[in-house]
């Protein structure tokens, strides 16, 4: 069962309002529901935690409860008795139950209280997650509690009941409650199984066998969504809504593919996400969330690429106004790292930080860096490839960035290519090639026609017998590698991202056969596995966090790309 509340979050499309699983503060080992609020990104302890869900039977006696998650609506079941959520309009939770009854017990921080507003209602204060929350009974009883001491409320709960059964709401807000009425459960629930459905119909086409694992990337999508307001200048599709809730650097490229088939507004508005925050010289955040802005790493430039294989498949992408605005961007962004990030036009850029490169921890940052990565110039050549195409109504203009094209692909041969591979060395000692076996040395397989064909086919030939693809799929090391971690991160589990951009690098080299045995493994991954960060590449299991919205976008982009070869 991949709808399952241990893994996946119960949440909605511009929401920041979440319910889901988390491991209970002081007791490690013990994992109970909460109520949180996704907001403040992934930096704090809390993670938004707002309230601990605790489930009462018929008595008011505490009692175990059985879950069951849709993206319309998570229920617990009580014995006979059951709850229902349901999220409404903004920031509002409907609640709705019979022959049980829920309790929300606020632990937090410092400075929380409750209060008696001057409508006469009790107010929540979740002083340091900055979040607010009066909830509201339409039937049944309603019981807030709170004990002052001296500058705080402490034992800060409330309880839903009632021997008929009950139908309530809790509002959440920042400074004052919402002025318009609450509606009932029923009309909100309506509403949200009706806009997801909307949503889910227009999701392109998977493959058969596939229907709970595409259901759920689709979802994820959907539900990973975060409102538009303070540092966030656009809506973002966030990582996840359990504990990667940013929008990162090149995580919003392949978000940006995964919506582009059926929500253009929206593909567009994970770039500008991160570009609306660019830096003068160029230089993107590593990520961005409502309160932050983290300048202290980057991410590898792929949104040339990514664009470039947005608008090949869908041409009305790139609008005047975008298509302005992304060129400039791109520029921008390539002049940093040719300005920035290198000692010279002579010499290769190089990544500062594993997390500069997006691999983390990987093999090829085993001695630290600056590293010369092949991956790296392969991007800025597709990068400046894109901008040509784009500005091909400006000779003058597209020619520069045909030939900044071409010089890096001359320093990529001339510097990294060995012979045999396309080996990462470090700056300091570039006559090296670091060890490791990692699959980056494949990344300039996206080069397609660029690539000389003799170094395609050796490149082909290497990744074949070099054990890196799995059972399941690339792995990111190979297990023939000393560096290999079954749950090493970068060092050895699959990944989406590098499992897509080698699928296309594949398709650009001609080896189709390669390429659709990978998307079939990938796919057939996430169907046993579900859309986790990442997955060992021996075993096929879910590691870490297992609601993760760039694997949702991969799963359908190569579900997509099964189900157009088998019409």
């Amino acid at each position: 069962m991949l709808f399952d509340i241990e893994h996946v979050p119960f949440s909605r499309r511009g929401r920041f309002l979440t319910l889901s699983m988390m491991r209970v503060p002081g007791r490690e080992s013990e994992r109970a529901l909460y109520l949180r609020h996704v907001s403040g990104g992934d930096e704090r302890p809390s993670l938004g935690r707002l309230c601990r869900v605790e489930f009462l039977d018929r008595t008011g006696e505490i009692a175990e409860a059985r879950f069951e998650l849709s993206p319309d609506q998570f229920v617990a079941r009580i014995g006979e008795g059951c709850v229902r959520f349901v999220i409404g309009e903004g920031e509002r939770l409907h609640l709705k139950g019979e022959r049980g009854g829920v309790r929300f017990h606020l632990e937090g921080s410092r400075y929380d209280y409750v209060y008696r507003t001057p409508a006469g209602e009790d107010c929540l204060v979740a002083a340091a997650e900055n979040v607010k929350f009066i909830p509201r009974v339409v039937s049944g009883d309603l019981a807030v509690s709170g004990e002052w001491q001296r500058d705080r409320s402490t034992e800060v709960s409330f309880v839903f009941s009632g021997e008929d059964g009950f139908e309530g709401n809790v509002d959440f807000f920042r400074a004052l409650p919402p002025l318009e009425k609450a509606g009932g459960f029923d009309e909100a629930h309506a509403g949200v199984a009706a806009e997801f459905s909307a949503w889910y119909r227009s999701v392109p086409a998977g493959v058969a066998g596939g229907e709970e694992a595409h259901r759920l990337a689709a979802y994820l999508l959907w539900a990973n969504a975060v409102p538009a307001g303070g540092a966030l200048t656009r809506p973002a599709i966030y990582m996840s809504k359990n504990h990667m809730i940013n929008i990162w650097s090149w995580d919003n490229a392949f978000s940006a593919l995964g919506v582009a088939a059926f929500d253009e507004k929206l593909a567009f508005d994970q770039f500008a996400a991160i570009f609306d925050h660019q830096h003068p010289s160029g230089l993107l955040p590593d990520y961005v969330n409502d309160r932050d802005v983290l300048f202290a790493f980057t991410k590898p430039p792929v949104h040339g690429w990514a664009v470039s294989s947005i608008a090949a498949a869908q041409p009305d992408f790139l609008t005047p106004e975008r298509k302005a605005y992304l060129c400039t961007a791109i520029g921008r962004q390539i002049a940093y790292w040719l300005t920035c990030a290198r000692a010279g036009e002579h010499e290769l850029p190089s990544y500062f930080h594993g997390n500069d490169s997006g691999w983390d921890n990987a093999s090829f940052f085993a001695k630290g860096g600056p590293v010369l990565s092949p991956d790296l110039p392969v991007f800025l050549i597709l990068a400046c490839d894109a901008l040509a195409t784009l500005l091909a109504d400006k000779a003058s203009r597209a020619a520069v960035w045909s030939e900044t094209a071409d010089r890096l692909q001359a320093l990529l041969i001339d510097r990294l290519w060995t012979g045999e591979t396309f080996g990462a060395r470090l700056a300091s000692d570039p006559g090296r090639v670091v060890d490791g076996e990692s699959l980056i040395q494949f990344m300039p397989l996206l080069l397609g026609k660029r690539l000389p064909a003799a170094i395609s086919k050796t490149l082909v030939a290497r990744l074949k017998a070099g054990g890196f693809i799995t059972e399941w799929g690339p792995a990111t090391e190979s297990p023939q590698s000393r560096f290999y971690e079954d749950d090493g991160y970068w060092r050895g589990p699959i990944w989406a991202p590098t499992t897509y951009l080698l699928w296309d690098g594949l398709r650009r080299q001609g080896e189709g056969a390669l390429a659709r045995e990978i998307a079939q493994k990938f796919c057939a991954l996430a169907n046993k596995s579900g859309m986790a960060e990442n997955f060992d590449a021996r075993s096929g299991r879910g590691l870490h966090d297992r609601a993760f919205a760039w694997t949702s976008a991969v799963y359908l982009l190569l579900a997509q790309s099964l189900c157009d070869e088998n019409r």
